[in-house]
């Protein structure tokens, strides 16, 4: 199964804790400590204050903003940080925890940072006591359909160690095998090498679990407008605990 999914995480990487957030100890891939810089890809000059214009809808494929467009990593968590720490249940320490794991992580598998804070920012709005999502079947940062999540709900305000944080993170960005009692949970990591880069098309996989249509991004099940919605969010359109559709209901 690894062989065909390369950056689903294997379940030797994390000790699974409980659902309501036992206690864990984590090694992310590849380091021994999660990072702790909240720096990111420096931006020029200084990043815009609030939202960069009109949410659009990026219906095609062809009309994913490119790289070029994107907001610098820096502004993306100038903009969203204070919309993550707004949440009565959970404290300054852990965003930055949850950002710098998206960081360390993204760094890890080789992906664009800016896209997976991009994906949790939608997912949870950054909270690490999330609402448990799609009817008790998604969880943590990422909302990932894995049962066996660590999750910060039993610890104290601003105390949900940053092992539990960073494995909500990995889950996200690099899936599950499918291998024991856990179903096959791609990350993001493994949608955009499937979609040869594409950011659209893998985020709308991420969000349904197919690409149906490669060319519209609205035509599938879940959240229509879900790769538009991350196209404005790296642009600047869309921000913070924002969850506007930015498509119609075609």
């Amino acid at each position: 199964m690894l062989g065909i999914f390369p950056y689903l995480l294997p379940i030797a990487a994390v000790s699974f804790g409980s659902a309501a957030g036992a206690p864990v100890e984590v090694v992310p891939t590849g380091t021994d400590q999660p990072a702790q810089a909240i720096g990111g890809a420096a931006g020029n000059g200084e990043c815009p204050t609030g939202s960069t214009g009109t949410p659009k809808c990026y219906r095609y494929a062809s009309e994913f903003p490119p790289e070029s467009a994107w907001m610098s990593l820096d502004c993306l968590i100038s903009h969203d940080r204070a919309d993550m720490v707004s949440y009565s249940k959970d404290g300054p320490d852990e965003a930055d925890n949850a950002i710098a794991a998206v960081q360390a992580v993204a760094g890890q598998a080789g992906i664009d940072p800016r896209v997976a804070f991009a994906v949790m920012m939608q997912e949870s709005s950054g909270k690490v006591r999330p609402i448990i999502g799609d009817w008790g079947k998604s969880y943590g940062l990422f909302q990932v359909q894995i049962p066996g999540v660590p999750l910060c709900d039993d610890y104290p305000v601003n105390q949900c160690p940053s092992s539990v944080i960073t494995s909500q993170v990995e889950h996200g960005i690099y899936g599950h095998s499918g291998r024991d009692t856990a179903p096959q949970a791609p990350g993001i990591a493994y949608w955009l090498e499937a979609q040869g880069g594409d950011v659209g098309r893998a985020v709308r996989g991420y969000n349904t679990g197919s690409v149906p249509d490669p060319n519209d991004l609205t035509a599938a099940s879940g959240t229509r407008s879900y790769a538009s919605d991350i196209a404005n969010r790296l642009v600047g359109g869309l921000l913070g605990a924002q969850h506007q559709y930015t498509c119609p209901d075609f």
